[in-house]
């Protein structure tokens, strides 16, 4: 539900795919907007759940889940809370990072099929996939971590980071920064796509946000080592929101010997977005193919 609207279950428009849209109840009763990309014929491959970023929501990913039901599997996402449709505290707050954690899982436990299940994560999306593939009860066939919030960009002011956590416990709701749209990607039709879109989220960070998203990358990489499934990273180097060292620091954690890490040579923020994106699709394909 959004606001007095129900989301019940709706078909989109894809040529290609067969969609979906219905709700999850996350925790603490948060109304959670789902959409599930499914193959037109053949076998299914594995499920796969999509984890979007910070400010944006799931249906920005629409082509690469037309992407991956192409190859086979079947894409289940939904718009974290206070994101996109979906209810929950504030627009663009994050007031406690556990309890977006816990409502992917829940996402997991009801998409969960006997396939093989991967989880697929970007920006945010992907700091939150990291703590999933950490957690002993969630039992996953691999994870792919794309441009992940692991740690501090440049461009965020240093003065900041130092004092975010102070920040956050005494005064949560106080806005900070916004973040730059001209990094998300280099192709100029991206930008301006993200930039007029009503269910993005435009607004300053607050402060109890950033300190949040920090306690998780703290956390995160210390407990890296308890991941054991098959992990696939990815990074552009010229990343100005999450920083490219993030995934390299978070890909020398990692308790799997299964361990890929791609860094694109002069790839901004949104990968899957980018002049390379065709190759960057492609090597995900390759990847889960490999892992079936």
């Amino acid at each position: 539900m959004v606001g007095n609207r129900t989301l019940d279950a709706q078909p989109l428009r894809s040529e290609a795919v067969k969609t979906e849209r219905s709700t999850l109840i996350g925790a603490k009763r948060v109304h959670l907007a789902t959409t599930t990309w499914r193959p037109n014929g053949g076998k299914i491959k594995a499920d796969i759940v999509l984890v979007h970023g910070y400010g944006e929501h799931s249906e920005r990913y629409e082509a690469v889940a037309e992407h991956l039901t192409g190859a086979g599997y079947r894409v289940c996402t939904m718009d974290l809370r206070g994101h996109g449709r979906s209810t929950g505290v504030p627009r663009g707050v994050v007031d406690d990072f556990e309890l977006v954690v816990d409502d992917v899982a829940r996402l997991i436990e009801r998409v969960r099929s006997d396939r093989p299940l991967f989880v697929y994560g970007h920006s945010m999306g992907g700091l939150v996939s990291a703590r999933l593939a950490e957690r002993d009860e969630v039992e996953l066939a691999g994870a792919i971590i794309a441009s992940p919030l692991m740690a501090a960009a440049e461009s965020i002011p240093a003065p900041l980071v130092k004092v975010a956590n102070v920040l956050g416990r005494l005064a949560p709701r106080l806005p900070t920064i916004t973040l730059d749209d001209s990094a998300i990607s280099r192709v100029p039709e991206v930008v301006a796509d993200y930039d007029t879109d009503p269910l993005n989220y435009r607004g300053k960070i607050t402060a109890g946000t950033g300190m949040q998203m920090n306690v998780a990358m703290k956390a995160a990489l210390a407990e890296a080592g308890a991941i054991r499934c098959p992990v696939l990273i990815m990074h552009g180097t010229a990343d100005q929101l999450t920083a490219p060292s993030g995934s390299q620091d978070l890909a020398k954690r990692v308790g799997s010997t299964d361990v890929t890490l791609k860094m694109w040579d002069g790839a901004y923020h949104e990968l899957h977005h980018e002049p390379e994106r065709l190759e960057v699709l492609a090597l995900m394909t390759e990847w889960l193919d490999a892992h079936v």
